[in-house]
């Protein structure tokens, strides 16, 4: 009988640094059609991601939010490994920011498809990123 892992080893990078590289025990990928969740063994994936929290449990059982803005997830062999063009962690952000940020983007305009586009995304980073802040 094969050997079951117990962990994944999970990466998160950005063009400017390497945010997160660690061993985990599960991952959850914000896809962009939904959200992914990644055990040990998970057969390879290639996904495009979208904007929200990464979750993930690590090896001492603590869970974890880093906020990422679409990219790319890989999953082989145990790797999990996150392309993304901007990742947070709650370190880089306080409640009180996300805050700011939720409240400027609802003063945002909304006469234009455009305004509402990007008013809407604009309201669903500060909501995550409030989120993430909180804990939840």
């Amino acid at each position: 009988m094969a050997k079951k892992t117990l962990f994944l080893h999970c990466t998160v990078v950005t063009p400017e640094a390497r945010i997160f590289d660690a061993q985990v025990t599960d991952v959850v990928l914000p896809a962009h059609d939904g959200l992914v969740g990644i055990l040990p063994d998970h057969a390879p994936l290639l996904c495009n991601l979208g904007a929200g929290l990464l979750r993930y449990t690590d090896s001492d059982k603590q869970r974890h939010t880093v906020y990422i803005e679409e990219g790319f997830g890989h999953v082989r062999n145990n790797e999990v490994t996150i392309l993304t063009r901007l990742a947070l962690t709650p370190d880089d952000i306080t409640g009180s920011q996300a805050g700011e940020q939720l409240q400027q983007a609802q003063n945002l305009p909304r006469t234009t498809l455009e305004e509402v586009e990007t008013r809407t995304a604009a309201m669903q980073r500060a909501k995550h990123l409030l989120a993430m802040t909180q804990g939840k």
